[in-house]
């Protein structure tokens, strides 16, 4: 008797996992990167960003989505001898569509890997001082990115997640003069909405 509880509760555990990523459901998520502050006596700097992200299961743990690019990043710094501050902004944002396959667990604790790509613009904007004279400039660019990650969920509720990942992104594919790569880790909360067969399932 003692066994065949065992095994009703492993099952019961197996089959609430399983429905968090089934063939239907629905995934909206919002992380959050790239955190930076410095304050000294050299200048301060401030940045970080935002990964708000949504897609749908199109198979048992294969989720296809979308997500969005949105960065900021500002440097000031005063030289010596300088009568106005540096200043140096960077701000990014783009599409990035991606494939994630969420891998065999049990509740609260879901691994995943996840690859995406896409498109991403950025806008750079300085002003600085050269012999007393005050100059400024902005550019922008657009680029492809490709980045392949890891991450991990931990279930509060059947429905709702805490999310990290961590992964390495390509920027400027192609482009020789802006061709870079960082490591990108972030955190934030994730949604699953159950899919209308699984509701319709329950509710018979």
């Amino acid at each position: 008797m003692k066994k065949l509880l065992l095994l009703s509760i492993a099952c019961a555990i197996s089959a609430s996992a399983m429905a968090q990523t089934e063939k239907g459901a629905k995934y909206i998520g919002v992380n959050i990167g790239g955190v930076n502050y410095q304050n000294n006596k050299n200048g301060s700097s401030i940045g970080a960003a935002l990964l708000p992200s949504a897609g749908v299961f199109v198979a048992d743990n294969l989720l296809v989505g979308t997500g969005i690019q949105l960065s900021y990043l500002r440097n000031n710094s005063k030289p010596k001898g300088a009568t106005e501050d540096n200043i140096s902004r960077h701000i990014q944002y783009g599409l990035s569509p991606s494939v994630r396959y969420y891998f065999a667990g049990t509740n609260p604790h879901r691994f995943f890997g996840q690859l995406s790509g896409g498109i991403a613009w950025s806008n750079q904007y300085q002003k600085y001082q050269v012999n007393s004279e005050t100059i400024s400039s902005s550019t922008t660019s657009h680029y492809a990115t490709a980045s392949a990650a890891l991450g991990y969920n931990y279930f509060l509720t059947p429905g709702a997640a805490l999310e990290v990942t961590a992964g390495y992104t390509r920027n400027g594919i192609g482009e020789s003069d802006f061709n870079y790569g960082q490591v990108v880790v972030s955190a934030g909360f994730a949604i699953f909405l159950p899919s209308k067969l699984s509701t319709t399932s329950t509710g018979q």
